[in-house]
């Protein structure tokens, strides 16, 4: 078992003892917490879940029952996590329109923290609410609980994208490992400003949110309607000035459309102070980091890599100030410490993971699916990603896509990854995502959204066609491209494939009304 000290628990009740109470902690619409605040709601909280009979066994026997998270993206999600961390209990964020208790009940949950009225489905004698409370009198500073040190964290419900949804058991010590590093490779303090765009159920959320705890840093929460739209990013941008900011690609498009058409002193405002511009979650594409570099040429960019099963993140590659990209996409780059990276020689293998910092296995879900968890010949943790990798000339290793995405069209294999890559390397194409269709004659549609001159649809599919003749093989030629104004996204932040693909659903005629 870790010690105190080192332990997640240890960790997050160190960063709270030091803080300077009267230093913002977290900034919201509704007002900004200071250190004091958040410390002294989630020091309540935790003693709360810390009493006796909320520390039944979890229906597996695997440690303590986890808590049920249900509020959304602010300073209330923040305390009730830290609550958790500080009293020995996993967390389980839910999304507030979560309509079903199926997950709690797999979970044996019986402690619920939201904001409002429990919802319909949180019944019974044995199930319990709890608040977070702003206001109040100094609460005790808990005894350190190392109860989950070595074992359960969190639980998160994978999007699903894949297949069918996954509940992955989150480490303890692996989320204290990647906190510790994120906050001494990136050098963050009480001076920084970190940007909070993703739900908390969304492990993403973590190295916004509480890595700004453990460094004393502030983080600056985003309201849905400031993600809507890339001119809401860059306005929220320039009021709160933040230092670091974690985007995924398709966010970060959204936010130089605006960009690039802003005057310089609303840029100035929105990125004279940001230092770091952090990227994950998709395949960041080179074009798209050489139109960051036009607006904002002085931040250094971070591409990170990493499943929910990897727990957060476990890649990364550093962009500096004036270096080049010379790959299709930004690589991943190297395995931060503790992590070993396996990857077959060829032009595109699977990325498979060895840490001892990964997450513990799925709670529920899993089977069948790409990204699936084994155990290396040394006994270390491993997992097997799912997704296609392959190395640089310098030794990185640069993502093309999900191992899913390679598909048998009329029996000859084609790489829709390898399709979308060569198609952003048209400089008429801002995004473009391949769709291999389904039905009696397959069909392989390609979706982008123009830039730069390319405003006319038309002439954007005479181009793209033109630019992939030659460049990708006969049978991965699209069928159809679809030019639209943008690509949907789905509440992550990423291209909604789904959606897209309904795009070309038949639609049912409609039925003649008789008189």
């Amino acid at each position: 078992m870790a010690e105190p000290s080192e332990s997640l628990a240890g960790l997050v009740e160190a960063a709270l003892a030091t803080a300077d109470p009267a230093r913002p902690a977290v900034t919201e619409p509704a007002g900004t917490w200071t250190y004091g605040e958040l410390d002294r709601a989630s020091a309540e909280l935790a003693a709360a879940l810390a009493a006796a009979p909320g520390r039944e066994p979890a229906v597996d026997g695997a440690g303590p029952a986890p808590v049920a998270v249900l509020l959304p993206r602010g300073a209330a999600a923040v305390a009730a996590m830290l609550a958790c961390v500080r009293a020995g209990r996993p967390f389980l964020p839910l999304p507030p329109d979560t309509s079903s208790a199926a997950l709690p009940d797999l979970l044996g949950v019986r402690d619920l923290v939201t904001a409002g009225p429990p919802p319909a489905w949180w019944t019974g004698p044995a199930s319990r609410v709890h608040r977070v409370r702003r206001e109040g009198p100094p609460a005790a500073r808990p005894a350190v609980q190392a109860v989950a040190g070595d074992g359960t964290g969190y639980f998160l419900a994978t999007s699903g994208t894949t297949g069918t949804p996954k509940v992955v058991r989150g480490s303890a010590a692996g989320l204290a490992h990647y906190l510790r590093w994120q906050r001494e490779e990136l050098a963050l303090g009480p001076g920084d400003v970190l940007s909070n765009s993703a739900d908390p159920w969304f492990d993403f959320s973590f190295k916004e949110t509480l890595a700004a705890v453990v460094s004393g840093a502030t983080v600056a929460v985003l309201t849905d309607r400031e993600l809507l739209g890339g001119a809401h990013l860059l306005s929220w941008a320039a009021d709160h000035r933040p230092t670091m900011v974690c985007l995924l690609p398709s966010r970060l498009a959204a936010l130089l459309g605006a960009a690039e058409r802003a005057p310089a002193e609303l840029l100035d405002a929105a990125f004279g102070r940001l230092r770091l511009l952090l990227v994950s979650g998709e395949v960041f594409p080179t074009p798209l980091l050489a139109r960051w570099r036009a607006v904002c040429p002085h931040a250094t960019v971070l591409n990170l890599y990493g499943p929910t099963e990897s727990t957060v993140i476990k890649l990364r590659h550093t962009v500096p100030p004036g270096a080049t990209v010379d790959t299709p996409t930004v690589p991943v780059g190297t395995p931060i410490p503790g992590t070993e990276a396996l990857l077959d020689a060829g032009e595109a293998a699977e990325l498979t993971l060895v840490s001892d910092q990964l997450a513990l296995g799925y709670a529920s879900g899993g089977q069948g699916s790409a990204t699936r968890f084994g155990t290396h010949p040394d006994g270390r943790p491993l997992l097997h990603t799912g997704d296609l990798a392959r190395r640089t000339p310098d030794g990185a290793i640069e993502i093309v896509g999900r191992a899913d995405h390679v598909v048998k069209r009329h029996g000859v294999k084609v790489s829709l990854p390898d399709l979308e890559a060569q198609a952003r390397t048209c400089s008429s194409v801002g995004s473009a995502v391949a769709l291999l269709l389904p039905g009696e004659r397959e069909r392989i549609v390609l979706c982008c959204t123009p830039y730069g001159a390319a405003a006319d649809g038309p002439a954007l599919r005479r181009l793209l066609r033109e630019h992939l003749l030659g460049r990708v093989p006969a049978a991965a030629m699209p069928d159809a491209v679809r030019v639209l104004p943008e690509l949907p996204l789905d509440p992550r932040g990423k291209v909604d494939r789904r959606a897209l693909a309904a795009l070309f659903e038949p639609r049912p005629e409609p039925v003649a009304a008789h008189g």
